[in-house]
């Protein structure tokens, strides 16, 4: 262990119902910058939370469809249902429905009950019905994901069915990520530094929670380098790493698929829902008709797994 790192502590922490403030400390000198620009980085790009991906309304084939006795018309309705705050408490997947007949305002709380889907905004307005015989028929699906997925990967990922309206989804969970370093004295050495990490969120998570799931990332990215180097094939004369062997390891083989670098959360879940989780289940099944996953996921995902060394078998 680098000298002075084992003295490191968590000093302080202070967690409200959308906010987070942690301070690491003492650093050595330069590491409050290194680790505080990873771990915001991270946080705002890569911690797991859940979000509508599809919208389905009765008699409506796609988002310019008129939606009598509604007074929003579609758009505004899609941008609404977006608004949802909502985690899935078990699986990766869940179905929300909204039936509504009657004059008046309909709210987040209407939707039916789902035990398998948490909702932290029931006063959200969805829509406002313009009459006594106006209804409101619809399905939200939600799902869980990194990131941000456009509404056009959402339609490929759900198979690209007809009266489904894919969504553009934000997954992301943390509003805001910002951190501050400051000077330390230890004794009579004044070169080590406090590293201070505020986290703003919606109320889907805990601070607590996010904050261990970057530290997690981030060392499971030092990880996978350090291992990389670790199996790394002898340079030659000019330089060029030999690349006349495979790296197709058992160990590489039981990695997941979803932790690599450059494979994106879509094509990731088109595999995981197949029954495709880890880089031997991609070889092994990689020629075969994957629902959601098509040509371009296939490139991209070759092009990741090439660059961490693993060989992909030629196209018979």
């Amino acid at each position: 262990m680098m000298e002075g790192l084992e003295s490191v502590k968590l000093t302080s922490i202070e967690e409200r119902p959308e906010y987070g403030r942690f301070v690491f400390e003492p650093l050595l000198h330069g590491f409050g910058t290194t680790m505080g620009n990873a771990l915001r980085r991270i946080l705002l790009s890569s911690i797991r939370g859940s979000a509508p991906v599809a919208l389905r309304v009765n008699n409506a084939l796609h988002e310019f469809t008129s939606l009598p006795g509604i007074k929003e018309d579609l758009q505004e309705l899609i941008l609404n249902v977006r608004n949802l705050q909502v985690s899935i408490v078990e699986g990766d997947e869940a179905t929300l429905v909204l039936k509504r007949q009657g004059k008046g305002t309909v709210l987040a709380d209407d939707l039916e009950k789902n035990s398998l889907v948490k909702l932290y905004n029931p006063g959200l307005k969805i829509a406002e019905l313009s009459g006594d015989d106006s209804v409101i028929d619809l399905q939200i699906t939600v799902r869980s994901g990194v990131g941000y997925v456009s509404n056009e990967e959402n339609h490929e990922l759900l198979g690209g069915t007809v009266d489904t309206i894919a969504l553009d989804s934000i997954f992301s969970p943390v509003r805001t990520a910002n951190y501050a370093v400051e000077p330390v004295r230890i004794k009579q050495k004044a070169d080590y530094e406090r590293l201070v990490v505020e986290i703003n969120h919606f109320p889907t998570v805990k601070a607590r929670e996010v904050m261990m799931q970057a530290i997690d990332i981030l060392a499971q990215h030092a990880d996978q380098l350090l291992l990389c180097v670790k199996n790394a094939p002898s340079r030659l004369a000019g330089g060029s790493l030999e690349t006349a062997g495979t790296s197709n390891s058992i160990d590489a083989m039981d990695q997941e698929i979803a932790n690599v670098s450059g494979i994106t959360n879509r094509p990731a879940d088109a595999l995981r829902k197949s029954g495709i989780v880890t880089i031997g289940d991609y070889l092994e099944h990689r020629g075969e008709s994957i629902p959601g996953f098509g040509e371009a996921s296939r490139r991209a995902v070759d092009d990741a797994l090439t660059a961490i060394g693993v060989s992909i078998p030629e196209e018979d």
